[in-house]
């Protein structure tokens, strides 16, 4: 039915049917306007598409009508002239005004919408849980998720989709969907393989290829797109970007948020997922509130972005961004990563991150953060990080430290450790390859801690925390100490690595478990059960601990 809307490209002033309808090539412009609206309105449709609303009707039939009207000028000695050309100005001047002035116009409606979303608060109250934090950066997993690829038959019919991180059984992924690399390998492949997932907690884990035949996938063609399938079935909602999520037991989905405008289109409220099974083409429809628990990702990045924007720049309207900037604050820009990132608090609910900084400075120092909840869309704003270092000065001292190797910082993530607001920030070679992993301190930058094993990591930061911030009431002063340990080995493990060897043992009479490197210390490869061992170690009353110094007996 909406094809109807062509007759619409034909000439609607009368006078002109009635002066050159028996005129040679009339008719035949007339089938031609016809054919061009047909046209308009199937790269609306197919490519674009849209929804059928009234106000997408008025978003793009205007300027349809306009440009139709402007066609009408070209018979100027006809009643209705003037009238022609007067209602396709007014036409076009409606269609700029909504497009380009009514947004701002409605700044404060903007900021009105997503404060009703937001909570302030001073600070989060829990530490994270270390054990879930997503220490092993999206390059780094995409470069093993490249390797893992090319070891599929006919892998030149694939590519890497975006990765996104994840839970999947209580345990953090970075999960890449596999996509056709165009139309010509998609009419040969039959469908995509699977997708391959890679620990975001443990980096010494490798990439994982999970096979699931998918024919539903947002790299294919006509009905095999997946935003095409729904919309297809769907017609009058917004529909937003797809992300792919498996549930606990590998399953495949592709998951696509859907919503409607408010204000003319200009924002979009969403209200729920169609989840869509990339096998069968089974589509499913949840509301906001009844989301299945496996999924992560119902409000997209695009929006999350949007409305920390409007937040921080709409505070008081328009024209305050303009002139006096009066209380502004902005998400800190990246050059080439999303402005939110994603952390999973304790309870493995996904919240997108972003700090902010003063609107009228390059200061390194942020003015508050924001965590918005990816399944609900509720935002909380932290202030007491007022004064910490934002991202890019974590990424500065991250990189100074290194210098002489030249590693490249990855997007830094904000969590609170140990009750101390605290940066993550993975280091990498020219090759995208995880060298190191260090935590800044987000009020004190001198305080920090590196290491390759993200045991030592968080050993060393509870250590350094204890020693160098003795003014801080929250950290007390013995979560870690030195301890010394001589004994004979009771039970030995040995995990090979990419680069080193990570050795652990537990010596007679003690339960503790205790932790070296090869890189650290290159004879502890030789450590067997009943060898004497003499060694220092951080006590942080966990279960396992680093070793800062061994000695093995016999040896030298």
């Amino acid at each position: 039915m909406i094809y109807l809307f062509a007759v619409l490209a034909l000439t609607l002033n009368p006078f002109v049917w009635k002066t050159y309808y028996q005129k040679k090539g009339f008719l035949s412009s007339q089938i031609f306007r016809v054919v061009v609206g047909v046209v308009f309105i199937f790269l609306l449709d197919y490519f674009r598409l849209i929804d059928y609303s009234v106000q997408a009707f008025i978003k793009f039939g205007l300027l349809y009508l306009a440009f139709f009207f402007f066609c009408d000028l070209f018979y100027p000695r006809v009643k209705g002239y003037a009238v022609t050309f007067l209602l396709s100005i007014v036409l076009l001047l409606i269609w700029a005004y909504l497009q380009f002035f009514y947004p701002l116009t409605i700044a404060k409606d903007k900021y009105a919408f997503v404060a009703s979303k937001t909570t302030v608060a001073s600070r989060e109250e829990e530490s994270m849980d270390e054990q879930h934090i997503a220490v092993v950066p999206e390059s780094y997993a995409r470069y093993r998720s490249e390797k893992k690829l090319g070891e599929l038959a006919h892998s030149s019919y694939y590519d890497l989709g975006d990765s996104t991180l994840q839970k999947i059984d209580n345990h953090l992924y970075w999960v890449t969907p596999i996509e056709y690399t165009g139309f010509f390998k998609w009419t040969k492949g039959k469908n995509v393989p699977g997708y391959i997932k890679m620990s975001a907690e443990d980096e010494n884990e490798d990439a994982i290829l999970v096979e699931a035949s998918m024919k539903y996938v947002p790299s294919a063609y006509f009905q095999e797109d997946i935003k095409r399938l729904v919309r297809s079935k769907y017609k009058d909602t917004i529909l937003l970007e797809a992300s792919f999520e498996p549930d606990d037991e590998d399953k495949p989905y592709y998951v696509i948020p859907y919503g409607y405008y408010h204000k003319f289109r200009q924002m979009v409220d969403i209200k729920g997922i169609y989840i869509v099974d990339p096998k069968t083409g089974d589509i499913k429809d949840y509301s906001i509130e009844n989301i299945p628990d496996f999924i992560d990702h119902v409000i997209p990045t695009s929006v999350a972005e949007d409305w920390n924007e409007w937040y921080g720049k709409y505070v008081h309207g328009f024209w305050n961004t303009i002139f006096s900037k009066e209380d502004m604050i902005m998400p800190t820009q990246w050059e080439d990563n999303d402005e939110v990132n994603g952390v999973f608090n304790q309870a493995l609910q996904l919240n997108w991150f972003t700090d902010f900084t003063r609107a009228k400075s390059d200061s390194g120092s942020m003015v508050g953060y924001s965590l918005l909840n990816a399944r609900t869309g509720k935002i909380t704003f932290y202030t007491e990080a007022n004064g910490s270092l934002n991202g890019k000065s974590a990424i500065n001292v991250a990189e100074k430290t290194f210098r002489a190797e030249k590693y490249e910082a990855g997007t830094p993530l904000l969590y609170t450790i140990y009750g101390q607001f605290t940066w993550v920030v993975p280091l990498m070679d020219s090759n995208n390859v995880l060298r190191e992993m260090m935590l800044v301190h987000a009020k004190d930058e001198k305080i920090y801690s590196y290491s390759n094993s993200k045991i030592k990591l968080f050993n060393d930061y509870k250590y350094a925390l204890a020693t160098q911030l003795k003014n801080d009431k929250t950290v007390p002063t013995d979560i870690a100490n030195n301890k010394k340990a001589t004994g004979t080995v009771r039970y030995v493990y040995k995990a090979e690595g990419q680069s080193s060897t990570v050795v652990k043992f537990m010596l007679d009479g003690q339960d503790t478990i205790f932790q070296v490197s090869s890189t650290d210390f290159p004879y502890s490869v030789f450590i067997e059960k009943g060898m004497k061992l003499s060694l220092d170690y951080i006590d942080t009353d966990e279960a396992i601990v680093s070793v800062e110094h061994l000695t093995i007996e016999g040896l030298h």
